[in-house]
Formats: structure tokens, sequence, C-alpha cells
């Protein structure tokens, strides 16, 4: 913690790390907030103009995909500047936020939860194993793979196995040339890996963990499959995302995203869980 102040008004500011993405994964208003209730705020991300950084009292340039770079980053500045006392992950980057928390001796994601939940393909494997219902995925080996899937359903997405953010996810139909698409995606993957997965409409619902029990901003039976969902990964503790869809009127898990909402909705949890406050 940094204490700042004049010897009559003595106060401790604790730094979070927050890994950034987009300023649309936790919006200026929350980070104010954390401000406003004496939280600094040091925000990570490898684009020199990230709109995150407008509202951060340190920058660290990083990028949130590396996860050895970003935990090197963050172990110089609360060594050799401030000290680091929680991080606050708010983009989907699990192995990024697993490995600063474990360099930093913080809590945060177990490194066994965080490589479930960078894998799409594990991580549902996991939800099938404690019945979970997701929609349609398969691994795709070829591009005429690719086309078979893409000619057999709709509202589909292609995109690299591991998590690698939004921007290198394709929806199907839209791309001209199949063979071209997946061969980008799969220099996207760092094992050259890619999957296809159909991707109906969707709703997100944030929520809590606390000691394997879930809080979530949603419907009873959401709650119940997030619940499932988060016991079949072991994760026990911290915010996540539940990504729902629903079909044939019943709640089918797309994703589970292990960071806060837009919103932030439970952003004072999540911070005192970060810190080793809760």
């Amino acid at each position: 913690m940094e204490v700042t102040g004049s010897a009559g008004d003595l106060s401790v500011t604790t730094h979070l790390l927050v890994p950034e993405q987009r300023l649309t994964e936790l919006n200026g208003r929350r980070r104010i907030d954390a401000k406003e209730i004496g939280y600094a705020v040091v925000v990570c991300d490898a684009d020199a103009q990230a709109p995150g950084f407008a509202f951060a009292d340190s920058c660290l340039i990083a990028d949130v995909w590396g996860a050895g770079e970003c935990a090197a980053a963050a172990e110089r500045y609360s060594r050799k500047i401030r000290r680091i006392d929680g991080v606050l992950p708010a983009c989907d980057a699990a192995l990024t936020a697993a490995a600063i928390t474990q360099r930093l001796r913080l809590p945060g994601l177990a490194q066994h939860v965080a490589e479930l939940m960078a894998d799409r393909l594990l991580m549902k494997r996991a939800f099938a194993s404690a019945g979970v219902p997701t929609p349609w995925h398969a691994e795709i080996f070829t591009p005429q793979e690719l086309q078979r899937a893409a000619i057999a359903r709709t509202d589909l997405v292609a995109g690299p196995v591991e998590r690698r953010g939004p921007q290198h996810d394709r929806r199907l139909p839209g791309a001209d040339d199949l063979a071209v698409l997946f061969q980008g995606l799969r220099e996207a993957s760092p094992d050259g890996r890619v999957m296809v997965e159909q991707y109906p409409k969707s709703d997100f619902a944030p929520g809590f963990l606390k000691n394997g029990e879930c809080r979530l901003d949603g419907p009873p039976d959401w709650r119940e499959l997030v619940h499932r969902a988060a016991s079949a990964l072991d994760l026990r503790d911290g915010p996540v995302v539940a990504e729902i869809a629903v079909a044939e009127g019943k709640p089918e898990l797309v994703a589970l995203y292990p960071s806060l909402d837009e919103k932030g909705t439970f952003l004072e949890d999540a911070i005192a869980f970060a810190t080793g406050e809760a």
C-alpha cells in the first residue's frame, strides 16, 4: 500500500491492477467509484492509447494476452514503484490474471482453473461433466469441416480454441473464403487449434462466488446453472460473468468469464476478495 498525505491528514491507498483489453470491459464510471472509495488503479494494456488509461492512476504497457509479460511488468511495478495490493480482471484473460496473482502472491484465480477457462473446449467439457447444457460446438481440423458445419447449421462462430479476445472470432456465414479464414484462425491460436460453435442470441449475467456459493444477477435457474458450472471448474471465489442463451425455454451456458461485467456490478465484493479483505 502507498501512504499519502501530510502528517495531519494521513491516508492509505490500496493499489489495484486492472488488466485491460477495451474500455467496455469495465466502464469508466466504476473505475471512478473505485477511486472514490479510496483505491488507486493501475491499468495494464499493450496499447499506449488504450481508453482505460484515461481512468488510471498508473499505466503498465504489456499485452494482456501475454501472461508472462504482464506478470513480469506487474512484479517490477510492485517491487520498484508501488506495491500492488490486488488484481481486478476486467477482460477475459484468465491465464494472465492467474499468472499475476501467483507472481505477486495475491488472492485470485488458481492456475488449474485458469487453464480450464482459457480453453473453450476444456471449459465446455467441464460443463458437460456437471450436466450443464451448452450450445453445439466442435473442434475443426480442415477448411472442409468448417464448410460442412456452415452449411448444416446456423448462428455459427469460428475462432481459436484458446480464448484470445473477440477480435479473432468470426461469425458464419460472412467469410467469402473459408480456407483463408481457417488458416487465419489457426495462426491466431497458440496451439494451431480451431473450433466452431453455435452462437444464438444470448444475455450476460454478472455474478460473484464466495466459498463456492453463487450470487447471480439473473433468474434462479440461471444461478443454479452457473453454480454447477463453477463447481465443475473448481472455481470457488471471485467475480464471474455468465453468457446464457435460452433454447426452447431452457437456459444453455454459452460461456463463463472470470471477470467483472462492464457495469462493475460486484465491484466492492471483487475488491474485497482481490485484496484479501473478504
